[in-house]
């Protein structure tokens, strides 16, 4: 799926958010969006996915425009797999039932019936064991997402925005409660799942990992091209950039 960005401006609370951000994401095309907190970076994402409705601009993801009919959004967003920085998994619910809660759209009668009673449908029962495998989730499957941690939840998260193999995947700091290992895990499954990607992170070894990186600062884009070396680290952060990412 591609995406096509041109001139979008969001403000908030009379402060602007993004200004006139226009950005072109080739179809299978992975990004990275790096910048201070506050660039704009997860308000990017939201405009995306029709969470946000620009002030001006135009946005198009796969053709659509996100704030457009209601059902064209529909649509769009069962293309799209997200990870937020905050999950939003459904506490009081198994975390089986959080990932298939993902293709809840295509469900029928029976299928529905078999998740209450917390089975999984048949066609869905190979795509949860082989993600379950991939983030050494299997264990936690039976349980309520409330009752784990906050990388267990991540590993929920991320196995359910695969679920349904998305054409688009927007990631939002998709690796930062995980340990190396798994985090490294996270990311290969991300890059190889065939989606387009476009992924927020703070940390510079993750966005070296990337063919392309895109860095924000105050709602414009600054950098857009190979990952950074030192002296543009410096440029996207300024005072504020990490001495670790100036190495």
């Amino acid at each position: 799926m591609g995406l096509e960005l041109s001139g979008v401006r969001v403000g908030f609370a009379g402060r602007s958010v993004l200004d006139g951000v226009s950005l072109s994401v080739a179809p299978g095309e992975q990004v990275a969006l790096l910048g201070p907190s506050g660039a704009g970076k997860t308000t990017l994402l939201r405009v995306v996915v029709g969470a946000v409705t620009p002030a001006g601009g135009t946005v198009r993801a796969d053709g659509t425009d996100p704030s457009g009919s209601r059902a064209d959004l529909t649509r769009l967003r069962r293309s799209i797999g997200c990870v937020r920085q905050r999950d939003d998994l459904v506490n009081g619910l198994t975390a089986r039932t959080n990932i298939l809660a993902a293709a809840a759209h295509e469900w029928r009668i029976g299928e529905w019936v078999a998740v209450l009673m917390g089975g999984v449908p048949r066609r869905f029962a190979e795509r949860l064991a082989e993600l379950a495998r991939r983030h050494d989730i299997e264990a936690l499957l039976p349980a309520r997402v409330e009752r784990l941690s906050g990388g267990e939840r991540q590993r929920v998260a991320l196995a359910r925005a695969l679920l349904t193999r998305p054409r688009l995947i927007l990631a939002d700091e998709c690796t930062s409660g995980l340990d190396p290992v798994r985090a490294a895990v996270a990311l290969d499954h991300l890059k190889h799942s065939g989606a387009t990607l476009l992924a927020t992170t703070h940390d510079l070894s993750v966005a070296r990992s990337f063919d392309r990186v895109v860095a924000l600062r105050d709602g414009k884009i600054v950098f857009d091209g190979k990952p950074p070396d030192a002296e543009e680290i410096e440029r996207i952060y300024g005072r504020s950039a990490p001495e670790e990412m100036l190495a």
